[in-house]
Formats: C-alpha cells, sequence, structure tokens
C-alpha cells in the first residue's frame, strides 16, 4: 500500500523539494524519506483531520492527511513538518484526531491511537496588594506547558508584543501590564514562561467601610459558557488540561477579613472535569490555591447536563467574594 502512497504523491514531492514549498502531504512524507535516508525506520501515518471527520475503516476518502513516524519498542513517535512549533509526539490540533494508520513498506499497516497526548498545563502564580482605592497591584508568573505552549508560540508569532499585550488587556477589562518578559518562545522542549507587572480595578467593589474581593482577580469565571438547554453534539475540548493558580492577595494596613468563601471540591461522575478551590486568610493576606481539570478530549453530548451543571457550581463559587472591613 504504502508504494501507491508514495507514486500518488512523488512528483509533487520532488516539486516541493525544489521549490522549496508544499502541501502537507509533500512536506511530510518528504520528511519521511529525509528520516529514512538518515537509518531511521520511518513510515507515513495516514489520518483524518477534524475537520475532515473520523475515518471509520481504511480508504483513499477517509484519510486527507499525512505525518511521519518512527517506531520504536511498542511505541510510534509522531512527526509533523508543517508547524514550526509542533515537536515529536505534539502534532497540529488539526491532526490530533481519534486514530492514524501507519502504512509499512511491505505493505502492513497498524492502527494508531492519536489520542495519547499529555496532559496540558496552565500554572499561574500571583503576588498581589490591594490599595486603599481599590485597586490591584502585584506580580505574575505564568507557565505554560505541550499544548497550551504550542497555542502560545503560534498566537505570540502572529502578534507584536504591544499587540499581544493590547489583547490581553482587552480581554481582562481593567487590567494594566506592564514590564512584560515571555521566555522559551523558541526553545520548544521547554514551558512558554511570561511574567509581568499588573494593575487591576475591576476586582474589588469599596463599598462604605467594607471591600468585596475577588479573590482571582481578572481570572474569575463569572458566567457559565454552557447556556443551551440541550445539545446534539459532544463538547470538544482540543485536549486534556489542567490549570492551577496560587494566589496570594495582601489586604491593607487597617482592614481585617470579615467573611471567606468555604472551600469546595466538584468532579463529574467519571472524573471527566474536576475543580478544587482552598482559601484562608493569615498574617493580613489571602492565599487561594484554585486547580481545574478537564480529563478528556470530548464529553459526548448526553453528558452535556453534567458538564452545564458542573460548571453551574464552579461559577458560582469563584463569583463569591471576600470581604474584608475596617478595623474598629
Amino acid at each position: 500500500m504504502e508504494s501507491k502512497i508514495w507514486s500518488l504523491y512523488n512528483d509533487g514531492v520532488k516539486k516541493a523539494y525544489k521549490q522549496k514549498t508544499g502541501n502537507v502531504s509533500e512536506i511530510n512524507l518528504m520528511l519521511t524519506a529525509m528520516l529514512k535516508y538518515a537509518g531511521i525506520e520511518a513510515n507515513p501515518v495516514l489520518l483524518s483531520t477534524r475537520q475532515n471527520g473520523i475515518a471509520m475503516f481504511p480508504n483513499r476518502t477517509a484519510f486527507n492527511y499525512v505525518v511521519a513516524g518512527i517506531e520504536v519498542q511498542d511505541n510510534v513517535l509522531l512527526l509533523d513538518a508543517t508547524s514550526k512549533n509542533a515537536i515529536i509526539n505534539l502534532l497540529p490540533l488539526r491532526a490530533v484526531n481519534w486514530n492514524g494508520r501507519i502504512v509499512r513498506e511491505r505493505g502492513s499497516s497498524n492502527v494508531i491511537d492519536l489520542l495519547n497526548v499529555p496532559t496540558s498545563k496552565d500554572n499561574i502564580i500571583v503576588l498581589g496588594e490591594i490599595k486603599e482605592n481599590g485597586k490591584v497591584e502585584g506580580k505574575l508568573r505564568r507557565q505554560l506547558t505541550d499544548y497550551n505552549a504550542f497555542i502560545q508560540r503560534d498566537n505570540y508569532a502572529a502578534l507584536s508584543e504591544d499587540s499581544y499585550i493590547e489583547r490581553m488587556e482587552n480581554t481582562y477589562k481593567g487590567l494594566n501590564i506592564e514590564e512584560y518578559k515571555a521566555d522559551n518562545m523558541k526553545d520548544l522542549y521547554k514551558p512558554v514562561v511570561e511574567t509581568y507587572s499588573f494593575s487591576h480595578d475591576n476586582s474589588i467593589e469599596v463599598i462604605g467601610d467594607k471591600m468585596y474581593v475577588s479573590p482571582l482577580l481578572f481570572f474569575t469565571e463569572d458566567e457559565n459558557p454552557y447556556k443551551l438547554d440541550n445539545r446534539k453534539y459532544p463538547v470538544d475540548f482540543n485536549f486534556p488540561y489542567k490549570d492551577t493558580y496560587s494566589i496570594s492577595i495582601k489586604i491593607p494596613d487597617g482592614y481585617e477579613v470579615e467573611f471567606l468563601p468555604a472551600p469546595i471540591s466538584l468532579a463529574m461522575e467519571n472524573n471527566e472535569a474536576a475543580f478544587k478551590y482552598i482559601i484562608s486568610s493569615a498574617n493580613n493576606n489571602i492565599q487561594l490555591s484554585v486547580s481545574f481539570d478537564i480529563n478528556t478530549f470530548y464529553i459526548p453530548a448526553d453528558g452535556y447536563q453534567a458538564l452545564k451543571g458542573f460548571y453551574k457550581m464552579l461559577v458560582e463559587k469563584e463569583k463569591e467574594k471576600v470581604i474584608l472591613k475596617k478595623k474598629a
């Protein structure tokens, strides 16, 4: 079967090599040939993109995409040369769709699980301080791994730094960013790390002698994204991920904590999603630890109501305020 694939694209591959440009098949078949030339046992892996749908059985129209596969012991390493930010076993998201099929030189083939990807992490640490006027000032460090880093690199490459900062400030109303720095943007095997100083004037409401504080600051989820009464199609998360927030906020002199939200731990029935919220106060500081996990690629339509209910409780918790009161 492989000989037919190679003959189908043979002229295109040669043309792409000479012109230094080509389509997905030409580029990745060229990569496969180069690996073979280097003495590495590589073969094409056929797959169907997300947009093309799921290939139920092998045929010429079911598959519309090709990547390179290297068989190592009981594993297959997947490579795609069409994206500058793709690394081994981290294909562009368009190609992460159910199963593929590796096709070998002598005609044998095997199914390849394309959904065996690492959980992508987004770890955020914030050190902030509440001012007398209700504004929060502080420093933030954000670390992104795997597909979160992949997407960040794609987004960052498409914009100037000023445009990127402006977009973040427009996304989070009341946010002002200074001293922005991004590390490891070109070192693809390291997490992307963002650091910046910030001020935010939309997290705290001052009423009389009290302050009502949103402890998640501008990361507060204040609206349930799932509003439909029913859903006919699965909810696609693109990839499994884990978001964590570690936030420390110094309260102003002359104030004390009057109310803290209760901690909570939520999980869907089969642990497709989980949420944990822990908050405390000590030494004039509010300490918040939040984790949010999506442990699946998608939730089927019959699980939509459970997901909607899960998010409802998550949003209700995140909207709860810490209440500070002026000391007598």
